[in-house]
């Protein structure tokens, strides 16, 4: 599978963090609501247009979903004072800059041109892919690729430049470990690529009109101050959610594991391979490895931590008779199914699972304690270039280990 669909997918299940009643609003259609910038009285994004019905929500008591006699799996180490870093980020002009050229690429047309591909062009192509050497490998797709965003690689986009419509090009490209297809990785690909049209991105002129008429601002100063306000605030929810699981691992690490009730360790099994399986509409255990280049091993991996961090947290709950009532339970779904368009708090928590919800909770909780008594040194990020658009997304990739996965309402 191509490392570039797991990356997005990795960025999908960390966006799960739903964002309830703290939810940012975002600018008016067609700007993109990803993660564009708001004004005060901002309509909101689609995903929340739809409120969730007040439909009743099953009774249950959200202490039930702990593991019982969690002191029989674990013994706590010392979770006080643990000591851990967390970067900072520093919002630069050129990062705001990226967020407006993206915004101004959402609501341009591409427009066919008669002329030879450059940079920033879309060129849509049939690339036909040959490991060389491997002639059992050959495989053709229609796809489109963006000049300049070296989405197969550098090279590979070099070798498209300057084509016009209806070239036939063949061509060989060294990848690296970091190639966007597994079975590319630390090979040379032979390509056959029929070029079938070059198209231009036409985006409108940034002034203070295309801010009017596509944002709740008035001016371009009041939308470049909006959209470093709006990446500081993202930067620092990432900056703090992976520093959490830091202090999760932390905790974990100083902790001792004598083992663990069957039930939750099936049920962690169960969600992990939801995780999945939910992106494949499947349940078969050997089609999710397949599809993920994912071995019993890793899986178990991934199980084994889920099932450590759940230990961790029912240990936490039950020294601190940490309690999530009914209440914080129903106003949590209820906001999050409203800020996801959800018809009603009901369907929001069939879809999502009740027992994943209960765990957000309480982790979310136990988060905020071990957070609270940290030692947290904080270090400057430093990289030679940040990407605006992906607000680091990339670095929150757990897929089954997110304390953020809700927004869930602090227990104190």
């Amino acid at each position: 599978m191509s490392k570039k669909y797991l990356l997005f997918l990795s960025g999908i299940i960390a966006a799960v963090t739903l964002s309830g009643c703290d939810q940012k609003e975002q600018p008016k259609e067609p700007v993109s609501t990803e993660s564009s910038v708001s004004g005060e009285n901002a309509a909101t994004e689609d995903m929340t247009e739809t409120p969730a019905t007040a439909e009743a929500l099953a009774s249950i008591t959200p202490s039930d979903y702990l593991v019982k006699n969690s002191s029989e799996y674990v013994t706590l180490g010392n979770l006080e004072n643990l000591e851990v870093t967390q970067y900072v980020f520093e919002v630069t002009d050129d990062m705001i800059q990226e967020r407006i050229e993206s915004d101004l690429t959402e609501v341009g047309e591409e427009v066919e041109v008669d002329r030879a591909a450059a940079e920033g062009d879309v060129v849509y192509a049939d690339v036909t892919s040959t490991v060389h050497g491997e002639p059992d490998t050959t495989a053709t797709e229609s796809t489109y690729i963006t000049l300049g965003y070296a989405e197969y690689s550098e090279d590979f986009d070099k070798q498209i430049t300057g084509a016009k419509a209806n070239d036939l090009l063949t061509f060989t490209c060294s990848f690296d470990n970091d190639a966007i297809m597994d079975e590319w990785a630390n090979k040379a690909v032979d390509f056959e690529v029929k070029i079938t049209s070059v198209c231009e991105m036409q985006t409108p002129e940034y002034n203070d009109a295309y801010v009017k008429e596509f944002t709740d601002y008035s001016t371009t100063k009041e939308y470049e101050e909006a959209i470093r306000e709006l990446l500081t605030e993202e930067y620092e929810e990432n900056g703090y959610s992976d520093t959490v699981e830091a202090l999760f691992q932390a905790a974990i690490d100083a902790s001792t594991f004598s083992g663990y009730p069957d039930e939750l360790y099936d049920t962690c099994k169960e969600e992990v391979l939801s995780l999945y399986g939910g992106f494949l509409g499947t349940t078969d255990e050997q089609e999710i490895y397949e599809a993920f280049d994912l071995s019993p091993d890793d899986v178990e991996t991934e199980v084994l931590s889920m099932v450590n961090r759940r230990l961790i947290v029912s240990s936490v709950c039950a020294d601190q008779n940490l309690e999530i009532t009914q209440e914080e339970y129903n106003s949590f779904v209820m906001e999050n199914a409203e800020a996801f368009g959800y018809e009603s708090a009901v369907q929001f928590e069939e879809e999502n699972t009740r027992s994943s919800l209960v765990w957000s909770l309480y982790e979310n909780a136990v988060a905020t304690l071990l957070y609270d008594s940290a030692k947290i040194t904080p270090v400057p990020y430093e990289e030679e270039e940040i990407d605006a658009d992906e607000t680091f997304e990339d670095t929150e990739t757990e897929t089954t280990d997110n304390t953020d996965e809700f927004d869930a309402p602090n227990a104190d």
